[in-house]
């Protein structure tokens, strides 16, 4: 379980898969196209396709993301996402590890600043 555990942490640190689930979160299918704009936190550069779609396929095996076929206005079949309330609370989690970060380099910070 442990080693589980890790691996979907793992997962949902690994590029792009927080951004998947941050355009999810509205909880409303989402098909491929509404990722392709998806921006690197860190380099703003757009994700490759081939990285959403690896991403979405990993967040799918984990279970944070539900895989769906929906119809189009036109009647065709298309593939889409939704988060579950499992991605929805890995997302929470994410959040709330990056206030808890957040604030202890503000401490670090502001420790820093009274030794000089």
């Amino acid at each position: 379980m442990p080693n589980e555990m890790f691996r979907r942490i793992n997962l949902i640190l690994s590029e792009g898969a927080l951004e998947i689930l941050e355009i999810s979160k509205d909880r409303k299918p989402k098909h491929f196209g509404d990722f392709r704009e998806l921006r690197n936190s860190r380099t703003d550069k757009c994700f490759s396709p081939s990285t959403i779609s690896a991403r979405l396929k990993e967040l799918v095996e984990i279970g944070a993301l539900e895989r769906m076929i929906t119809k189009t206005e036109g009647g065709r079949d298309v593939v889409g996402y939704k988060m579950t309330p499992a991605g929805l609370m890995a997302l929470n989690i994410s959040y709330e590890y990056e206030e808890k970060l957040g604030n202890e380099a503000k401490l670090l910070l502001q420790r820093t600043l009274k030794e000089r």
